[in-house]
């Protein structure tokens, strides 16, 4: 650091000789470095806080509507005052304006993370979106001026543009961090000490022009322009989520553009105007026009690529900022060449072929699939986009910045970066708009939703490669030609062919490699899974008991299960499928589904007066959303006997069926489009509406609906609408239990609430919980977000109290408001009170999704935990006696223990023989035979010649029975408690 003493003893301005050449490239190399970073925090922190808005909203109660303000308020205040940035950086000082804006953002950051309300929240990202104003004019113009014209100054831009894109990949990636591990505060917290240092820096390297004598500062000017600017940003940014159209878009709009209009008039009277127009020739204004419209798809590209691999693909917003990672990397190395390029070639050839690889890129991200690889649909166009980007920021703030002296260094800056985000702001409004809109008539057209927001971030990426591609012939029309007359064919045409090599290499990748589905929903790994010898198709999970106490305090029967997959985690361990085991955690029987889908919710019924089971079986996404879906009913036999599928447009849901006679009712969903401006969402928005329906097993007809949509108002809500195309679950029922004639009791997880509703009238009886709760409840009886509520003999409910949590994306939640628990209360009609009568909690437990609670005859209470793979058996007193443990992440919606089973397969026992040397091993097991006692084993030296040879009792799922003498077939028997032959397997050789 000696040359910083060096600097301060010879400061420019104070000295009519320069510094030695070593001090002042030492200078050149600290003042570029503190310039960049101080762009760098600029577009870092637009972007840093969108991963970190849920946890924020729920730290300081942000409605959806007020939410957008913390965006908003940066965003507005940065693009209004760039131009007023850049005068200030022209007549106080770039060292000045930049150290000032330095400190101020460090203030305002401090402030920011230290919010206790959401007022001094916005304030403090008002201030920081100023000092972000100051920050950019002023690195820019301490460039401009301090490097001389050429490839140094060149280079310098190159790295001072990378900067915008590095930042905004960086601020979802650092988000995702930063708020998951630390939490959202520390998002600001950590500018201030790097905003501190880096404006000690740059009062030590900065050396400030001097500026014009006698200058006036134009405030009036100032004031009309920023003014101007900012209520057409308010305006765009309300069209976003409001509609075009609107008095709070079209508005704010039509006011910018009349006071923006104004500006030239204020101007002309200026002794000292802002804006010397004269001085802003036609290829400065072309430049700024082109950096106005590739800037409008560059914006779009990093908001439509995330919410895609969030939202579609399935990403945590830790790993979709990972996936920018490598396009972050591309897109330094290709800025930090594009200085030398300009040199060699001229700005129009680069920033040309910078923008056609931009759109090129943009045409490949627009093959997205609505599953499949982010690697391959996202990843590998996107470094095509990020290397057209450093191409095309470089030399165009060049074009934009090449033609201003040092004393109109300011004006320039402040016009490039106001073009740029402008152009970006407006157009991240258009593609969000247009994305949005189109997802949501998609949506409402039945279209599933991964597949409508696929199709709408297409149009999105259609439009941004369209804006791209326009700007490209802007530049070979409207700007001067790169290389000069005395630069050689060959040489002017490197650029152009190497240009096109890289985009042929990428698009003949792309089609050859990338794209097509993803694994499918059901893929599984076997480690961690059994495998059978005698049933190779099947491959459950391994579940294992913890047992603390004796084996006689269980209730007695079987355990049904559902083997399914943790949303944010896959693959599933073992196959998914409807599981029942024993107390022993064996398998009794298992059914798995197709690949394509995942099977949930296994429970015992009674179908024509007879045993049945019925689980259900369908596609849900990542985020939780279910496409798709079918219950299934099996006899004592496990033959289908009935399958229910959806009508009208609503698919019924995983969570519950209950079958009264022949008829069942069902939770369902259906998305519809909706108007959620009103309620913080999109203009163009949609809602999954949810719904208790009776159908008719025998024909499948559907019979009633209650739809919540029309008796519970929307705002009952406690999850909050997305501001895009995804649509706001605002009930989500969960569960149903039929508690007498008409009357059944319906639990909502995003109401809060459980409902007594009479299904002829359609009316609601009374609300347990929720906003209009009919029962006040005592100390530490109520819950949130619940499942599986159940009434109980006496007045009681049981339900699973998860707690936890408002779901923000793919295996993303706010942070839980309590610990998991089953929960029993007692409800006093006459009083009107709901109080606590027991709970069962599990330490290091809690459950963001699904659960169950179940009182067992003897008394004890068996707890599925939900989104976590455990399930647990507690005693009357609240003991805990077992804890059953999944393998890897896998969950069971639901865990339920069922006193008894008599399950009679029609198909044969399965055996299988493998010869050890002299002797062999038979393997015996029979999927679903609950009777089975004892194994048979039939051999001998042929089919024909088979004679009892040993008789071994039942083990396990598949029961290893060791055989002295090598047979070469074999048959088994299954014997029950008595010794009767209940079940023969086909003939089988030993291998």
């Amino acid at each position: 650091m000696n040359f910083l003493g060096g600097a301060i003893r010879r400061r420019t301005e104070d000295r009519e000789q320069g510094p030695a050449e070593g001090t002042r490239d030492a200078r050149q190399r600290w003042l570029l470095a503190v310039c960049c970073v101080a762009q760098f925090m600029v577009i870092l922190d637009l972007t840093i806080v969108n991963v970190a808005l849920p946890s924020i909203q729920g730290s300081l109660g942000f409605s959806s509507a007020n939410l957008q303000w913390v965006v908003i308020a940066y965003a507005i205040v940065f693009a209004g005052f760039l131009m007023l940035g850049g005068r200030a950086a022209d007549q106080l000082g770039q060292r000045r304006t930049l150290a000032a804006g330095l400190v101020l953002f460090a203030i305002a950051s401090l402030a920011g993370g230290m919010s206790a309300s959401q007022g001094m929240l916005v304030i403090a990202r008002a201030v920081q979106g100023l000092s972000g104003a100051l920050m950019a004019a002023g690195s820019l113009a301490a460039i401009t001026s301090s490097f001389p014209p050429g490839p140094a100054r060149h280079r310098a831009i190159g790295l001072w543009g990378a900067m915008n894109g590095v930042g905004g990949a960086a601020g979802a990636l650092f988000g995702g961090i930063i708020t998951y591990e630390i939490g959202w505060r520390w998002v600001l917290l950590i500018n201030p000490p790097i905003g501190i240092v880096a404006a000690v820096i740059a009062i030590l390297v900065i050396a400030d022009r001097p500026t014009k004598v006698g200058a006036r500062f134009d405030l009036l000017g100032a004031l009309v322009l920023t003014a101007g600017l900012m209520l057409t940003a308010y305006g765009i940014v309300n069209a976003s989520t409001y509609g075009l159209t609107t008095a709070l878009a079209f508005g704010p709009i039509i006011g910018g553009i009349v006071l923006t209009g104004l500006f030239p008039v204020v101007e002309a009277r200026a002794k000292d105007p802002l804006v010397p127009l004269k001085e802003v020739t036609g290829a400065f204004r072309s430049a700024n026009l082109v950096v106005l419209v590739f800037s409008a798809s560059l914006f779009g590209m990093w908001y439509i690529s995330s919410l895609y691999m969030q939202q579609v693909l399935g990403l945590t917003p830790l790993n979709a900022g990972l996936a920018f990672f490598p396009m972050a990397l591309v897109l330094m190395l290709s800025a930090s060449q594009a200085g030398r390029l300009v040199g060699k070639f001229g700005v129009r050839p680069v920033l040309g072929g910078g923008l056609v690889m931009l759109g090129a890129g943009l045409l490949l991200l627009a093959r997205i699939g609505p599953s499949g690889s982010a690697v391959g649909f996202v990843i590998l166009p996107g470094l095509l986009v990020t290397a057209g980007i450093g191409l095309s920021v470089v030399p165009s703030t060049i074009a934009a910045t090449q033609l201003a002296g040092h004393q109109q260094a300011g004006l320039a800056s402040g016009l490039v970066n106001t073009s740029r985000q402008v152009g970006g702001a407006l157009g991240l409004a258009v593609l969000a708009s247009v994305a949005t809109w189109y997802s949501s008539r998609q949506i409402g057209r039945n279209v599933p939703t991964p597949v409508a927001l696929t199709q709408g971030f297409r149009v999105s990426f259609l439009i941004a490669a369209g804006l791209a591609l326009l700007a490209a012939v802007g530049t070979f029309t409207l700007l001067p030609p790169g290389a000069g007359p005395g630069k050689s064919a060959w040489v002017r045409l490197r650029l152009p062919a190497a240009v096109l090599v890289v985009i042929a290499a990428f698009v003949g990748i792309d089609f050859g490699f990338a794209g097509g589905s993803g694994a499918p929903i059901g893929a599984f790994t076997t480690k961690g899974a059994y495998s059978f010898v005698s049933a190779p198709g099947l491959h459950p999970p391994k579940i294992h008991a913890d047992m603390k106490g004796s084996k006689s305090e269980l209730a007695p029967g079987d355990i049904l299960l559902s083997n399914f997959y943790d949303l944010g985690k896959p693959p599933i361990v073992g196959q998914s499928g409807p599981l029942m085991i024993g107390n022993d955690m064996q398998p009794v029987w298992f059914r798995p589904v197709p690949k394509n889908v995942v099977a949930s919710d296994l429970a015992e019924q009674t179908y024509e007066g007879k045993p049945a089971l019925s689980w259900w079986q369908g596609v849900v996404t990542r985020t939780g959303a279910t496409n798709s879906g079918e219950f299934v009913i099996v006899n004592q036999h496990y033959q289908t006997i009935a399958t229910l599928k959806g009508a009208d447009g609503w698919i019924p849901t995983m969570h519950t069926l209950v079958i009264k006679g022949h008829d069942a009712w069902v939770t369902a969903n259906k998305d519809m489009p909706m108007n959620l401006a009103r309620y913080g969402g999109s203009v163009d928005g949609a809602i999954t509406d949810s719904a208790v329906q009776e159908y008719d097993l025998r024909s499948g007809k559907l019979l009633h609906t209650w739809d919540a949509l029309k008796h519970i108002p929307v705002t009952d809500s406690y999850a909050n609408p997305p501001s895009n195309g995804f649509p706001w679950d605002v009930y989500h029922v969960n569960s149903i239990d039929v508690v007498g004639p008409n009357t059944l009791l319906v639990s909502m997880r995003n109401t809060w609430a459980a409902y007594l509703i009479n299904t002829k009238t359609g009316a609601i009886q009374w609300t347990l919980g929720g906003k209009h709760s009919t029962f006040k409840f005592g100390k530490g009886a109520s819950f949130e977000w619940q499942h599986d509520v159940s009434m109980l003999p006496g007045n009681r409910i049981s339900m699973f109290d998860d707690a936890c949590c408002q779901i923000v994306g793919s295996d993303t939640f706010l942070p839980p408001n309590g610990t998991s628990r089953g929960l029993t209360l007692h409800l006093n009609r006459a009083s009107g009170t709901a109080s606590l009568e027991s709970q069962v909690k599990h330490d290091g437990v809690e459950a963001a999704y699904m659960g169950s609670d179940e009182h067992l005859p003897n008394g004890n209470e068996f707890v599925g935990w939900g989104s976590t793979p455990y399930f647990s058996e507690y005693s009357k007193s609240g003991k805990l006696l077992m804890d059953g443990i999944l393998p890897g992440s896998n969950q069971s919606y639901r865990a339920i223990q069922i006193s008894h089973w008599t399950g009679l397969p029609l198909t044969p026992p399965s055996g299988a023989a493998r010869r050890h040397g002299s002797s062999a091993t038979v393997y015996a097991s029979w999927n679903g035979a609950t009777q089975v006692a004892s194994w048979r084993v039939l051999a001998g030296p042929d089919a024909s010649h088979l004679a009892a040879v040993k008789t071994t009792a039942k083990s396990g799922f598949e029961t290893a029975i060791p055989v002295g003498k090598s047979y070469q077939d074999f048959r088994l028997q299954a014997l029950d408690a008595k010794g009767h032959v209940i079940g023969t397997s086909k003939v089988f050789p030993a291998t």
